[in-house]
């Protein structure tokens, strides 16, 4: 690989950690600052990747709240999150393999989305499970019983 299509690689690898961090704060509560100093709370809806622009739901502006806000990237200097996740897509994949004894192949973890797929017909995320029949029913309990252990700071097993 020549030097430029190592910088390249480098970009777009940096790239895609990026935009699974932002694709972890869709839905949660973030603080924008903005390049002039103002903030902004809210619900964190959606973004553009790379232009940055952001969309919040239930904003704080000044002394009221505003149901949409979305603000152009080029006046945002930084978001803060206000809260983490708990879910961690290949761990969880980790311990639902383990829990249910699935074939490692037939689970896939799509990190940068947030997402486990269970033989392509149960979606698992952070809020829940889509999917319907008994194994759904038996992932959605597991996903609870794991959300819960990391909340007690507990060694998911």
């Amino acid at each position: 690989m020549r030097g430029e299509q190592r910088v390249s690689a480098y970009i777009q690898a940096r790239g895609r950690r990026i935009v699974a961090e932002l694709n972890k704060l869709v839905g949660k509560n973030v603080e924008i600052v903005l390049v002039n100093g103002k903030r902004y709370r809210g619900i964190f809806q959606d973004y553009d990747y790379p232009d940055m622009n952001i969309m919040l739901a239930d904003a704080d502006v000044g002394d009221s709240k505003v149901p949409l806000l979305i603000l152009s990237g080029k006046i945002i200097a930084e978001i803060r999150s206000k809260e983490i996740s708990l879910f961690e897509p290949r761990e969880f994949a980790d311990y639902i393999v383990k829990k249910l004894g699935i074939r490692p192949d037939g689970v896939k973890v799509f990190e940068d989305a947030g997402v486990v797929m269970i033989y392509n017909s149960i979606r698992v995320t952070e809020h829940g499970v889509e999917g319907s029949g008994s194994l759904a029913a038996k992932v959605s309990f597991l996903l609870r019983e794991y959300l819960e252990q990391k909340r007690r700071g507990e060694k998911v097993s």
